[in-house]
């Protein structure tokens, strides 16, 4: 039997012909699934990113206060109560957005020096987006002993008008605010708290 010219000759490339297709396709799908992986991530960097988010900030002031005044040097042992007023402010970013924030419980603690000096209960409150709330609460301490140096050292700074309270509230437990106040120099405006997460 003569072989069919016109037919030619069998390619020696013919049968390979479509496994490498199959591979280029395969190779193709790939590259669109990394390709698109990538652009997800940038996507959820640029929405979710903490730089473009704007949580509450707080302040603090010191309303009142009561129980350290015992002549030049304070008694030596202390029966404190401070009325405080806790600022929260969500502001508008462009660019960005604001998250408010809400908490159903929490407790504060004044100290002087490491030495607390009254605590209590902080109360459930919320932040509104894009909005401010005010926060007022009362530290009650008791028969707090204080040593002859803190003494001394609280004597001497409220003559120089120097001393400074610390004020911490854990909310939620979670979330830690920490405040410096002056306590002889009351300040125009309230004093602004570190806000730090414990988780």
């Amino acid at each position: 039997m003569e072989p069919d010219l016109e037919a030619g000759s069998p390619s020696t490339t013919t049968p390979h012909a479509p496994a490498a297709a199959a591979a280029w396709i395969r190779f193709e799908t790939v590259i669109a699934c990394i390709l698109a992986a990538v652009m997800a991530i940038a996507l959820a960097l640029a929405v979710f990113s903490p730089h473009d988010t704007l949580l509450p900030t707080f302040s603090l002031e010191v309303t009142s206060s009561d129980g350290l005044d015992g002549g030049p040097a304070p008694p030596a042992i202390v029966n404190a109560t401070f009325g405080l007023t806790l600022h929260g402010a969500t502001r508008p970013r462009r660019g960005g957005r604001s998250l408010g924030i809400c908490q159903e419980r929490g407790t504060v603690a004044v100290s002087y020096a490491g030495a607390v000096l009254a605590w209590g209960r902080v109360p459930g409150f919320c932040v509104p987006v894009e909005g401010e709330e005010h926060v007022r609460m009362v530290a009650i301490g008791g028969d707090v002993r204080l040593s002859d140096e803190l003494r001394g050292r609280m004597a001497a700074e409220r003559r120089a008008r120097a001393a400074e309270l610390d004020v911490d509230m854990t909310l939620d437990r979670w979330r830690l605010l920490s405040c410096r106040v002056k306590l002889d120099e009351p300040s125009p405006q309230p004093s602004p708290c570190k806000v730090y997460y414990l988780r």
